[in-house]
C-alpha cells in the first residue's frame, strides 16, 4: 500500500466563538465593576469563572483537526476525550460549500461533504478557511481514488482484457 500525502491541514476559525468571548469581556467587565463598587477584592476572584469557561470554549474549538489526504478524510474532536472519524475518499458522493455574510467577511466557510459512509453519511466542515479551494480538493481526490478502486493498482481498464 502507497503512503499518504497530506493535501490540508486545518482546524476552524476562532470567529465561531465570538460571542462567547462577548459575553466572557462583558461578564469579566461586570465583575471588575461589581469589585470597584463593593470595594471588596474577593469579587475578582470570579474572574475565574470567565476565564476559564473562555478557556474551554477556545480549547474546543482548537482541538478540531480536519486532515485531507490524498486517500481519507480524518477529523479529530475532543479536549479531554478524542474521537477520531475516517472516511475513504472514494466514498465521497457530493461537495457544497456554504458562505453566510458573516463567514464570507472573514474569507470563511461550511464546507459540506456528502458520503456513502453509513458511520458519518454528512460531515459539516464549519468556519474554514479557503472553503472553495478545500472542496475542489475533496472533489478532485475523490475522483481519483474512484478510479484507482474502479481500476486496480495497476490502472488498467476492465474492457482492454476483453477485445
Amino acid at each position: 500500500m502507497e503512503s499518504e500525502k497530506i493535501i490540508y491541514e486545518a482546524g476552524p476559525s476562532q470567529i465561531l466563538n465570538l460571542s462567547s468571548y462577548l459575553i466572557g469581556i462583558v461578564l469579566s467587565a461586570a465583575i471588575i465593576t461589581a469589585a470597584i463598587l463593593t470595594e471588596n477584592n474577593f469579587v475578582l476572584l470570579l474572574l475565574l469563572l470567565p476565564v476559564v469557561y473562555l478557556l474551554l470554549k477556545w480549547l474546543t474549538i482548537r482541538s478540531i483537526k480536519l486532515t485531507l489526504t490524498d486517500q481519507r478524510i480524518i477529523v479529530s474532536k475532543g479536549v479531554f476525550n478524542k474521537v477520531t472519524n475516517e472516511t475513504e475518499l472514494y466514498r465521497v458522493r457530493d461537495t457544497s460549500v456554504e458562505e453566510p455574510f458573516f463567514f464570507r467577511i472573514f474569507g470563511l466557510g461550511t464546507i459540506i461533504v456528502y458520503t456513502t459512509d453509513e458511520a458519518t453519511a454528512t460531515h459539516r466542515f464549519v468556519a474554514y478557511q479557503q472553503p472553495h479551494w478545500v472542496k475542489d480538493q475533496i472533489r478532485n481526490y475523490a475522483e481519483v481514488c474512484r478510479q484507482r478502486k474502479r481500476w486496480g493498482n495497476d490502472n488498467v481498464l476492465l474492457h482492454d482484457h476483453l477485445g
